[in-house]
Formats: C-alpha cells, structure tokens, sequence
C-alpha cells in the first residue's frame, strides 16, 4: 500500500515537521520516500516511529543534503522497531498500524521545498491485480551501459544507471550523467550505489516539481503494465537466476522495464549489465522474469508526472 503524505502535518518549529497517518491496516514493514529539490546548504534529517499499542520511540532513518546522504542501523530503545538502510521493520511479531515521519531540516535547508512524501506499507496482505491493456507496449528508454562507465566501481552502479536511463527518457534530457547521477545516491552509511530511497530521491530532484517518485513493492506483472501504457517506464529489483541475463545477479540487480510483447510473451528491459549500450536492450520470458522479480518481493522504483 502507497500513503501519499504532505498533509496534515504539524510544524514543531521553523527548522521540523512531523506527518502523521493512523489507523492503518497492519504492516510490518515499511519504506518512504521523499521528493524535494536537493538543498544547495544544510541537509534533511529523516526520522520515524511506529504506533502498536503505543508510539514507539523515534529512530534515524536518513540524512539528505548538500554534502552527500547515508541512511542508518537504528532499533528503537524499547526494541519495537528497527530501521536498516531502506527498511522499517516491525519486530517481535508485533503490527503497527500508525507511522509519523519527522523531518528536521538543518544547516539552512528549506523546510517548505519538500513537495512530496510516499509511504509504502505492506499493510495489504492480499489485492486482486487490475485487469489491463496487455496490448504490445515499447517505450523508447536510452540504453547504457554500466560496464562503459567512467567509474572504478561501474559494477556496482545497477541502480543509478538504470533510473538514470529513465530519468532521460521522462526529461527527455540526454545529458544527464550517470556517473553524476551515482555520485548522487551513494550512500555513506554502508558504502553502497543500491539504496533504493536514494536513488528515487535524486530521480525526484532531477525531473522536479512536476513529478511523484517513490519505492513500492506491487502487486503484480499487471501493475508494471499499467505503468507502461500510462508511458512511465519502471526500475525493478531482481535476483537470478534469469534466463538470458548478462550475469547470475545472485546479490540482487535493477533495470529498467521498459515494455511488453504480449505475443512472445516477453518483458522487454534496459539492463545496464550488458557491456555496450545497444545490448541493453534485452528481451525476458515473463514467467522468468516475474520469478526474478518476486525474489525481490516485487520491488519498483516507480514515477507519476502531476496533473
């Protein structure tokens, strides 16, 4: 379930706000993501707690700012919650039905230019997948190679180069820079380019105001197709193996799903671990692909441009 959250908040001072939503159907997890200019000063400071049968006590989720960003290991006090890179846990069997999200903004970040903040939960056990046009669909997304990147650790670079690709094709702005957008979304709490809530932050910061970016966890092929006719194209997390793939991406890999033959029976993608931009433009049989997919618990980088 995606929360979309901006209103009500209360604003505790000039410099920090808190969002709240209650009376959620129970979750034991969960991940948000924020949509704001990168502050050219300062940095924001993401917390969150959880209710049960009582709030928990708050734990550090990320910073996010002009010098760079890492997100934290961080367990509540009363061990109720536990925050590790992109996730909230839920712990001791326990089920949550209320988050607040606290944001401080410091060293002069601007409070009032966070324009958007997604909530995912996986609150909904059980949905029936929407019924849609499964008609063929191909949206034109610019290959790259990670592997031809300009970057000592272009192995590692899965994420940002795939959101990178779709960041050019809804800009329609082949300038933009993988390597720049990667430097963008490392993250200095564990060294690392994938942290997801990072990479849809820089996406978000990119394309601008006009634009939702967030992380959820779908429900199914339907929703990626959904998605696909509305002309967005959309980063999912994999782990193989995946028939066809460029390598056994055992660890877990993004791409770009970038369309469907409904004929062949084929998820058409732009996967970066190929090594020359035109090979990225790969075809996977959709039961492959969605066995991949769920290993990841279905996970997606997903975008939405404002009425």
């Amino acid at each position: 379930m995606r929360l979309f959250l901006l209103f009500p908040f209360y604003l505790m001072a000039v410099n920090e706000a808190v969002w709240t939503k209650e009376n959620l159907a129970p979750f034991r997890e969960l991940m948000f993501s924020w949509n704001a200019p990168r502050p050219s000063q300062g940095e924001y400071l993401f917390s969150v707690r959880v209710y049960t049968d009582a709030w928990s006590p708050w734990i550090t989720y990320a910073s996010w700012g002009s010098q760079g960003q890492k997100s934290f290991a961080d367990t509540a006090t009363d061990l109720s919650v536990r925050g590790y890179q992109d996730i909230v846990e839920i712990l001791n069997n326990a089920e949550a039905t209320g988050v607040q999200i606290r944001v401080v903004a410091e060293g002069g970040a601007p409070l009032d230019k966070i324009h958007g903040l997604h909530v995912y939960t996986d609150g909904v056990k059980k949905l029936e997948p929407q019924i849609v046009n499964r008609s063929r669909v191909e949206l034109l997304v610019p290959g790259i190679s990670q592997m031809r990147l300009d970057h000592e650790r272009h192995r590692d670079l899965c994420s940002p180069t795939a959101t990178t690709a779709v960041v050019r094709y809804l800009s329609q702005n082949e300038a933009v820079d993988p390597v720049h957008f990667a430097q963008n979304v490392w993250d200095g709490g564990f060294d690392i380019f994938g942290n997801w809530v990072f990479n849809v932050a820089q996406a978000a910061n990119v394309l601008g105001e006009k634009w939702d970016c967030w992380v959820d966890r779908l429900i199914s092929f339907d929703a990626i197709l959904e998605r696909l006719h509305q002309g967005t194209p959309v980063v999912v997390s994999v782990r193989g193996p995946l028939a066809g793939s460029a390598q056994p991406y055992a660890k877990g890999h993004l791409l770009a799903v970038t369309g469907y033959d409904p004929e062949e029976k084929k998820v058409l993608c732009m996967d970066s671990a190929f090594p020359t931009d035109a090979e990225t433009h790969v075809m996977y049989d959709l039961e492959d692909f969605v066995t991949a997919w769920g290993r990841r618990g279905n996970l997606a980088y997903l975008f939405s441009k404002k009425p």
